[in-house]
């Protein structure tokens, strides 16, 4: 596809949706960030250009506010409380929270209604954590087979309090009529993965017997 329909979110500064930009120069993108400083990043490389929409708002499973920890290293920033074990494999004080602030949460699927969007024919997930709530709120999208692809960033070590499990991913995916196609760029750390990138698409549809 030529013009696909992207949605970003953890956005962060924005360098994996240039890189869209690179590869599909007639791209939509919907770009979601909530942290301020990293928004104004965002506003800074991308306001200008009518083909990207900038939400400084969270994807979750529920429209509201949400309790957002700020990290010392930001691209840590969750909404999600960081694991007093982070620290073993991150570095000491990577994940430590210097401050806390309430930012707005939308629905995958509450945006598309709003925004008339019919497809996502690809959906980045990388907010540290929330991916499978985001995942909730994207129910009907993904029930009616309207997102086309996801990619997703799967952390596999305890580094957020309440972070879902890999099977836990894979058992509501499943659910929903997708499967996993591949993983891409693993972290180890002492021989144990840790953090790696996934691939998600629509389950091939079974021919009914007789038809």
């Amino acid at each position: 596809k030529k013009n696909p329909v992207i949605f970003d979110a953890g956005a962060n500064r924005g360098d994996i949706s240039v890189r869209y930009r690179k590869v599909y120069p007639k791209c939509t993108l919907h770009l979601f960030e909530p942290f301020p400083e990293s928004f104004q990043l965002l506003k800074q490389r991308f306001e200008t250009i009518p083909s990207v929409t900038l939400n400084e708002t969270a994807l979750s499973d529920v429209e509201g506010l949400v309790s957002f920890n700020s990290n010392q290293s930001n691209v840590t920033n969750s909404v999600l409380e960081s694991d007093p074990l982070a620290n073993q494999t991150w570095g000491e004080g990577v994940m430590d929270t210097h401050s806390k602030l309430m930012v707005p949460t939308t629905t995958i699927d509450a945006y598309c209604q709003a925004h008339s969007i019919r497809t996502i024919d690809i959906l980045k997930l990388d907010i540290q954590g929330s991916e499978l709530r985001a995942l909730h709120g994207a129910r009907s999208m993904l029930e009616n087979r309207q997102v086309g692809l996801i990619y997703m960033e799967m952390i596999l070590c305890p580094t957020y309090i309440g972070q879902p499990e890999f099977e836990d991913y894979l058992s509501f995916l499943r659910e929903k009529g997708y499967v996993m196609l591949d993983m891409y760029y693993p972290r180890r750390k002492d021989l144990r993965l840790i953090l790696v990138d996934v691939i998600f698409v629509p389950a091939p549809t079974r021919a009914v017997p007789g038809t």
